[in-house]
């Protein structure tokens, strides 16, 4: 949404494909953004494979019809879909062919940006047709590694940041005492939040496991996990219940399910940590610095180019922060480290000042679209020279 915002009204007018009305098409009627309604099946289910052939000629009819010049993928997994109905040939032989063989057999009619948020693995790149994409924009340069492998890298890959829209969480800052009261908390509490999906990835595990420890250090601690478990991971809540039972830290411990209003969550804290074992960029890092708290995190993907270590916040780990067993070393430097800024006010302002200031320079809406339509040029100067001169 930020970029659709940020690039309406310029050289680049937006029309988005969205799978089913809900909160975001709401907000885009809110903006009168123009948007379509479109359910791309699955490209790698065979049971999907029945909707394929017709949602493919709608995306195709719908790019002649609305003479789009650009597709931008906002992950990978629409890539194929795009990369099949841009192609010259038939349909179905595009469909079967890129199946099978994960490339594309005629030339293509437009230009495709794709967005890689995730790790993504060789088999992932091939899968997903990623090498077709006009350019590939991974969010950072940890996590643009992962094309390595691939001899395209250079002339196709581009690192840009993404953008946080720092409005509504400076709105929220305002309302920060009543936030915390909304949520129960003092304004004498020392509130230490991880916002993020609940998965092992995520470790919040290491969060719990140095709960009783942080405790003896700082009495008036309490801890706030934000967000649902992920997709496969369902009874791991109950796994994290159980743990802080049985760490005899459930009393100061809260599970909250994912919040629309973000914004108000992150302003109710007073320590954001991120101690997930990858991370390709660390969104939450951004929007932790927009309402001036620092984060203690893991120094893993995309992370320690969000994160000034000893400046704007704490990165843990080194260079085996990914190794869980490895990291489970690093307990007493967290539990040395959050004690210090819980301790240290001033010094965990200080910090929050310095996060903001860079979060703003690097990260803000301004500079994304900016740097996303550098990407969309790059990629539609390459396509139109492409062309035969006839």
């Amino acid at each position: 949404m930020t970029l659709v915002k940020e690039i309406a009204g310029t050289r680049y007018e937006p029309l988005v494909l969205v799978p089913s009305r809900g909160a975001l098409t709401d907000q885009l009627d809110r903006r009168r953004l123009p948007y379509r309604v479109l359910k791309l099946p699955p490209w790698r289910k065979g049971t999907a494979w029945l909707q394929m052939l017709p949602r493919l000629h709608a995306l195709r009819r719908l790019c002649r019809e609305e003479k789009i010049g650009l597709i931008h993928c906002n992950e990978i997994y629409p890539n194929p879909h795009a990369v099949v109905a841009t192609a010259r040939g038939s349909l179905v032989g595009e469909s079967f062919g890129a199946l099978l063989s994960c490339r594309r057999f005629s030339s293509p009619t437009l230009p495709i940006v794709t967005h890689m948020r995730l790790s993504v693995t060789e088999r992932m790149v091939r899968n997903y047709l990623l090498a077709e994409a006009s350019r590939i924009v991974a969010v950072s340069h940890g996590a643009a590694h992962d094309f390595d492998p691939f001899p395209w890298k250079e002339s196709k890959v581009r690192v840009v940041y993404n953008g946080v829209d720092f409005e509504e969480f400076e709105l929220a800052l305002a309302r920060r005492k009543f936030i915390r009261a909304s949520l129960g908390y003092q304004e004498s509490d020392f509130v230490i939040g991880q916002v993020g999906l609940l998965m092992p990835r995520k470790r919040p595990w290491f969060l719990i496991e140095a709960a009783p420890r942080l405790r003896e250090r700082i009495p008036n601690l309490r801890i706030l996990f934000v967000g649902e478990t992920s997709p496969g991971h369902e009874g791991y809540l109950g796994e994290l219940e159980h743990l802080a039972r049985d760490r005899g830290v459930s009393d100061i411990i809260r599970f909250l399910p994912f919040q629309d209003w973000i914004a108000d969550v992150f302003a109710a804290l007073d320590l954001h940590v991120l101690l997930s074992n990858d991370e390709g960029f660390g969104r939450v890092v951004v929007e932790a610095a927009a309402v001036r708290i620092p984060t203690v995190a893991s120094n893993v993907g995309g992370i320690p180019e969000l994160i000034r270590h000893g400046e704007t916040g704490y990165l843990l780990g080194g260079d085996r922060a990914a190794d869980d067993n490895a990291f489970r070393a690093c307990l007493d430097q967290f539990v040395a480290a959050v004690e210090e800024l819980a301790r240290n006010t001033e010094l965990r302002a200080r910090m929050g000042a310095a996060a903001y200031e860079y979060a703003k320079r690097q990260f803000s809406p301004e500079v994304y679209a900016h740097q996303m339509m550098r990407v969309f040029d790059e990629a539609i100067e390459e396509f139109e020279a492409s062309l035969p001169p006839w």
